[in-house]
């Protein structure tokens, strides 16, 4: 061939190579977060990362961009040949560049973990719905809440549709209660182990140390199918911190009313698998604050006496990683505190003391699709209350020892599509107490569970989940066998989840209700029938959505769980008060928007909530709301990025009015507002890094009581250092 014929043929070539090039690609983005430890306390997937749903995938250059589904997934169509940089920002994480090469004609993957953002300081990642059947929970990572919060009844108070009744300050007895159910039907388990009384059913959440915590996770509704008794009104899942790699923190501060607080943690490996943590925590106020009198009660100003608080704890903890993870744990904790009464009939000598105690080990084989979990524990607690010189009735010093041993297996099989868990639970309590009428009881427990789902994917990024599960419980508190099923539908697209949800609960009543010994105007109820919810009907619906470098998320659930049997206390005829059987109806509606502005190495965080709880008697004494529910809570909540790491943290809570009468507005309560606003400011000291809170709660000094006699503090502020190395 000549050079001429030779360059006519490159010429005519060349068109063609140019015009095969400019065939368009698709590249398939899998976008997931990364986790130290899963989610659900069950550690049911044993991954360290878990997909990341409402993400915003934007390619560099093009005006390309999608969101991904809620497997963590994004399809980019029509990019043109070469290389591109993708962009990846999602709520409460650091965004993420990733490079990909489009290769014409054809499908290019790429992956990216987002690592949490620098500064995230909401705390709250509220979940609509997931595949392993645990709908609407919400996820506290103590780690990351506001300067303000420093117990774990703060921790609780901006979660979507749960109701925090304090009684008192700092430290004070703190109950939770979700969507309007009473604090007795909400199980509340540290490590799988409730933490509620088997005398009065509720959990003080003042007994628990916020700083030994490493995730709280909030699960609203019937959960009997799952947990079993107690569970009626929804679950609160609180697990301890994890040995893990050399490292190490210690925060101290000090704040209003004569409070101090400090806690250490430790932890070191031993060798390739095995590590080994431990901790120590001391925290103390006075407690003594003013309040307003109601009208009512004769009004003024005082001072709540007698309302001190000193809390100390320590754990160890050691761990092995590898084919078979195993751990054993041991703690104790110890907490003293003034009983001040009600402000109608206040004491200055009354006085309370709760010790808890205790060691559980846990072992895991398996993998993902095939795999188990042994869990035992043994736990002691004592309480004592006691009053030389109380302002009504006799003195007293009751004392109650409880020992609980119990041990829980449970298995899984997993395959792309199906699922199936089931598990057994066995408890027995050994409870003695002079409080009962008689010294010593013993309880025992049983229960076994199983859970089927599966998942269909036709196409176009659609996703149906369908889960069914039951429960069989035997309590020797409640005659036979109880039978707790629950269905749930979880259907997701582009962003889009739709959640349905069917189940029964029951809890049965507290041995303080059925045996205590009888007083001075009170009285025992040994008829007291179990609480039940014969079908709670939940359905949500969210939407992540973004807009430009914006990112968020709104939600809506409805709901509706009629509850036979409610406990409640009323005084009859006699003037006699005593615990009684009550049917209600519970309805409600919650909505919640998120959103999230990144900005550089940070992001400005914005997090509302409103709900609307109507909890109504039924039967034909008794009519309207019951005692103390708000009808209507709202809390708004902000995280503000501020030059060198710093973040703002503005935040306000509303409480709506409260009946104290059945059947009258006499006496009611207004609701309302309360203000904080706190500062962390991170810094680093050598190889440490560590951060200073500053805050102030209740702003403008809001003179308020969610219950008639058990006054809120005012204004308080607080300062906290903490300091922390490690790799």
């Amino acid at each position: 061939m000549t050079r001429a014929a030779t360059l006519l043929a490159a010429a005519l070539l060349v068109p063609s190579a140019e015009l095969s090039a400019q065939v368009t690609a698709n590249v398939h983005v899998t976008v997931r977060a990364a986790l130290a430890a899963p989610v659900d306390e069950r550690r049911a997937i044993p991954a360290t990362t878990i997909p990341v749903g409402g993400a915003a995938v934007t390619v560099r250059g093009t005006g390309l961009a999608t969101l991904t589904d809620p497997g963590g997934s994004a399809l980019l169509r029509g990019l043109p040949p070469g290389r591109h940089a993708l962009t990846i920002s999602a709520l409460g994480f650091a965004e993420a560049t990733v490079e990909v090469e489009a290769v014409n004609g054809r499908l290019t993957r790429a992956s990216v973990v987002l690592d949490p953002a620098p500064v995230r300081l909401t705390g709250l990642d509220v979940r609509v719905g997931s595949r392993e059947g645990v709908g609407g929970a919400t996820i506290v990572d103590p780690a990351s809440l506001s300067p303000g919060v420093a117990d774990l009844a703060a921790a609780l108070d901006r979660v979507p549709g749960a109701t925090v009744v304090r009684r008192g300050g700092p430290g004070a007895p703190a109950v939770v209660q979700l969507r309007g159910s009473g604090a007795d039907q909400v199980l509340v388990l540290l490590d799988g182990t409730p933490v509620n009384s088997p005398l009065t059913g509720e959990a003080d959440l003042g007994t628990v140390d916020l700083e030994g915590l490493a995730r709280i996770v909030v699960i609203p509704g019937a959960q009997s199918a799952r947990y079993g008794p107690r569970a009626l009104g929804g679950v609160v899942l609180l697990e301890s911190r994890d040995a893990g790699p050399a490292a190490a923190s210690f925060t101290a501060g000090t704040g209003s009313w004569s409070s101090a607080a400090t806690s250490a943690t430790a932890s070191r490996s031993l060798g390739s698998a095995w590590s080994v943590a431990g901790s120590a925590r001391w925290r103390h106020s006075g407690g003594a604050f003013l309040y307003d009198v109601p009208a009512f009660r004769g009004g003024g100003e005082t001072t709540r006496e007698n309302a001190a608080f000193t809390q100390a704890g320590t754990e160890v903890r050691v761990a092995r990683r590898g084919g078979v993870n195993a751990s054993l744990r041991a703690h104790v904790n110890n907490v003293e505190r003034g009983s001040p009464g009600t402000i109608a009939q206040p004491s200055l000598t009354g006085r309370q003391h709760h010790r808890r105690w205790g060691v559980s080990a846990r072992i895991e084989p398996g993998d993902s699709r095939l795999g188990g979990t042994a869990r035992t524990t043994i736990q002691w607690q004592r309480a004592e209350f006691a009053d030389p010189a109380p302002p009504f009735g006799r003195p007293y010093d009751t004392r109650t020892r409880v020992r609980r041993a119990e041990l829980a297996l449970e298995g899984w099989w997993r395959r792309e599509a199906p699922s199936l868990r089931a598990g057994l639970h066995s408890a027995r309590l050994d409870i003695a107490s002079s409080a009962l009428a008689s010294p010593a009881i013993d309880l025992g427990e049983f229960g076994a569970w199983a859970r089927a789902g599966h998942t269909w994917e036709p196409g176009h990024g659609v996703r149906l989940d369908l889960g069914a599960a039951v429960r069989a419980d035997r309590h020797d508190l409640v005659d036979g066998t109880t039978l707790s099923p629950a269905l749930d539908a979880v259907l997701t697209r582009a962003g889009l989840t739709a959640d349905l949800r069917w189940g029964r609960g029951f809890s049965p009543p507290g041995l303080g209700d059925l045996f205590f010994q009888e007083g001075v105007l009170v009285e025992p109820n040994p008829d007291l029938r179990p609480e039940r919810i014969r079908g709670e009907l939940t359905a949500s619906l969210s939407q992540a959505w973004s807009l430009g470098p914006v990112a968020g998320q709104v939600r809506g659930t409805a709901y509706r769980a009629d509850q036979d049997d409610m406990i409640l206390w009323f005084p009859d005829h006699r003037f006699v008060w005593s615990p009684d059987n009550y049917d209600v109806t519970r309805r409600g509606l919650e909505l919640g928007a998120t959103a999230e502005l990144p900005t550089g190495n940070s992001a400005h965080s914005f997090t509302a909530n409103a709900a609307w709880s109507e909890v109504e008697y039924t039967g034909p004494v008794l009519d309207g709301q019951v005692a103390y529910r708000p009808r209507f809570t709202a809390d708004l909540s902000c995280a503000i990025a501020l030059p060198g790491g710093i973040a703002l943290t503005p935040a306000a809570t509303h409480v709506g009015a409260r009946r104290t009468v059945p059947g009258s507005a006499l006496n009611a309560l207004d609701g309302y507002t309360l203000v904080d606003a706190g500062v962390a400011i991170p810094f680093a000291f050598g190889r440490m890094s560590g951060r200073l809170d500053l805050a102030v709660n209740n702003i403008f000094d809001e003179r308020a009581a969610l219950l008639a006699d058990y006054p809120l503090p005012g204004r308080g502020w607080s300062i906290r250092m903490r300091f922390g190395a490690g790799r």
